[in-house]
């Protein structure tokens, strides 16, 4: 079965993006025991150090780059080149296949920005082109998009079989929301007939705030079903497990609601995803 590409997105920043694609990493092949690839395609390189990976000598930028003696020419499948092992912390204790260890990463740099102002032909297929066949050796693959919506972000939405919408309940990010479905709804028309908005986390929430309880009302009234549950509490323990480089199983039972949640989002989306 062809793997399923997930671009998460949203075009404003600070909305948790990174805590999410690495609980969700975590979740698919720790918990689901998917073989599992997580692209970061965001020049800050955030999911890159969090998942215990320091000074990738190959990355994405290399990859989109393409090869020096073909003109700049992006090979088909040749981001197989710069997979690596996520952190040893983030490794299943056990898989379905032992000799393939489940969670991979394709990582960023600081330089990738300089891939936005690429001209080439046809610049915005270049991650799809890149992906062509190699993928498949995986169940999912995760892609981080930066907070814009430049060259990058059409890239992973061109590359992606879905796209995940995540935000917070505050005004800017809502209206982020917003802006980023625009750029769908685009790529959709343009470049990815095939991309299907798989829904909507609602992130970094917490109990007892008039002010976004007023937002996820709103986001409820415009997206519906795709909005998905549960809500994500804002807890420093993402915070925590980020800048430790460690997934979240590391803080033992004080991360079991945490755990728990993205553990149901998790088989919301593998569900959603193979439909």
């Amino acid at each position: 079965m062809p793997a399923k590409i997930v671009a998460i997105c949203n075009q404003k920043g600070g909305v948790g993006k990174t805590t999410l694609v690495t609980g969700l990493a975590e979740m698919f092949s720790q918990v689901l025991e998917l073989r599992v690839l997580v692209i970061d395609a965001d020049p800050q390189y955030n999911v890159t150090s969090a998942l215990g990976v320091e000074q990738p000598e190959f990355t994405l930028n290399d990859v989109l780059a393409g090869d020096p003696d073909q003109n700049q020419k992006i090979m088909p499948g040749v981001a197989a080149d710069a997979v690596m092992l996520a952190g040893d912390a983030w490794q299943p204790r056990m898989t379905r296949d032992e000799s393939y260890p489940a969670l991979h990463l394709i990582a960023a740099e600081r330089n990738l920005a300089t891939r936005e102002r690429d001209s080439m032909i046809a610049r915005e297929r270049r991650l799809r082109t890149a992906l062509r066949g190699m993928v498949d050796e995986f169940d999912i693959v995760l892609i981080d998009c930066p907070p814009s919506l430049g060259l990058l972000t059409v890239n992973a939405l061109t590359a992606a079989t879905h796209a995940l919408l995540v935000t917070e309940p505050r005004v800017s990010s809502v209206e982020g929301l917003n802006e980023i479905a625009t750029t769908i709804g685009e790529v959709q028309e343009n470049l990815n007939e095939d991309l299907v908005p798989v829904g909507v986390v609602i992130n970094k929430v917490r109990k007892g705030r008039s002010d976004q309880t007023h937002w996820i009302e709103q986001v409820h009234e415009k997206w519906g079903d795709l909005v998905l549950d549960p809500v994500l509490s804002d807890r420093e323990l993402f915070s925590k497990a980020q800048a430790a480089a460690a997934p979240l199983r590391s803080y033992g039972s004080a991360a079991n609601p945490l755990r728990d949640d993205l553990e149901k989002l998790a088989r919301t989306i593998w569900n959603g995803v193979q439909l």
